[in-house]
């Protein structure tokens, strides 16, 4: 009766069992299906959230842009340099500016061509498309981010001059606390402009000078720590200034800063030491004195100590002949040797 007995209700546990799993799956499944619609719900409030209320519309940016005011074109070298000024707050609406160019005939209306499309920061172009004795005309205008173009900019003439020649014999001269720049002067009625550097075969944009000079000549301030790059350009002071090529590079580096021997040397003695003395160099840029000495009986002079002040102190005894002389220091080389002086012991009475 027992193996009928299991016989008979086997079938029914079976079936038990699956209808548990059936509910628990269900279960299983509903939970499911709840989170993912949480899931969405959160969704879709964060982003109708994050949408915010939406501002007024506006046409700001379908209006015209400002218009750029004033142009500028300069011949220098191979370029007409075309510039404007343009005010920051407004550059940030813009997509950019538009150059545009005409020959100027003295005939028909002009033909303005584009010739550049710029970014929104530019403020200045690079024409090297032109020939001397031709009249041209320029002319910018800007254009914001909806492709809206503002006014055009005034007109401006530039007719080009042959350029001067390349400035020659560029020379310098050091004195006590300037650099003198100097050069040959070239024919007819010229003006100078002169550049500074410190990264070699690189011209800076704006000259040292702020007027144009009329004479082939300039004072720099003195700077000995480092090398400098040197470069003229000769111009003919039009309207548009028609400045020529730069002449070759002149370089002045700390190793030009010699200075001239020191005078005066002189000396006291004393029982246990000798006291030297001598006129101070007159250049700003001297970092201090070497001394050197040689006693009878050497073959040479030897460097015994530093001074940045025009006096020294030899604490040798002063037992025989002796003799001095001193240098100055410059920023890498020193000076020529000043005059010796010989000191003899002294004498007890």
């Amino acid at each position: 009766m027992a193996f009928h007995d299991t016989l008979i209700y086997e079938p029914a546990a079976c079936e038990n069992q699956q209808n548990s799993m059936r509910f628990n799956n269900l279960k299983k499944q509903r939970l499911v299906r709840g989170f993912c619609i949480a899931v969405l719900a959160t969704i879709i409030f964060a982003f109708v959230v994050s949408c915010g209320k939406k501002s007024n519309p506006t046409l700001k940016s379908f209006e015209k842009p400002e218009p750029v005011r004033a142009v500028k074109v300069e011949h220098r070298g191979n370029e007409m340099i075309v510039s404007w000024p343009y005010p920051s707050s407004a550059r940030q609406a813009l997509k950019g500016f538009i150059v545009e160019k005409a020959e100027d005939t003295g005939g028909t209306a002009p033909e303005f061509k584009k010739i550049a499309v710029l970014s929104p920061a530019a403020s200045q172009y690079a024409d090297d498309r032109f020939s001397s004795g031709k009249k041209y005309l320029y002319k910018v205008r800007p254009v914001n981010s909806r492709e809206v173009s503002g006014d055009d900019s005034p007109v401006v003439s530039a007719a080009p001059a042959g350029l001067p020649a390349r400035p020659q014999g560029l020379a310098y001269r050091i004195t006590d606390d300037t650099v003198e720049i100097y050069w040959q002067k070239g024919p007819g009625r010229l003006f100078y402009n002169i550049y500074k550097s410190d990264i070699k075969d690189k011209i800076q944009p704006t000259p040292l000078n702020s007027a144009p000079l009329k004479e082939p000549f300039f004072k720099d301030a003195i700077n000995p720590s480092a090398s400098f790059y040197y470069h003229v350009k000769a111009l003919l002071g039009t309207d548009i200034v028609d400045e020529g090529l730069p002449s070759d590079t002149l370089v002045l580096g700390p190793e030009a800063f010699v200075p001239a021997g020191p005078s005066g040397l002189n000396f006291v003695p004393t029982p246990s030491k000798v006291f030297l003395l001598w006129k101070e160099a007159p250049e700003s840029w001297v970092k201090g004195y070497r001394i050197y000495r040689k006693r009878s009986g050497e073959d040479s002079f030897l460097l015994i100590g530093d001074s940045v002040a025009p006096a020294f102190n030899d604490r040798e005894p002063l037992t025989r002949k002796t003799f001095y002389y001193v240098t100055a220091l410059g920023p890498v080389k020193e000076s020529a040797p000043s005059n010796s002086v010989e000191a003899d012991p002294l004498v007890e009475d």
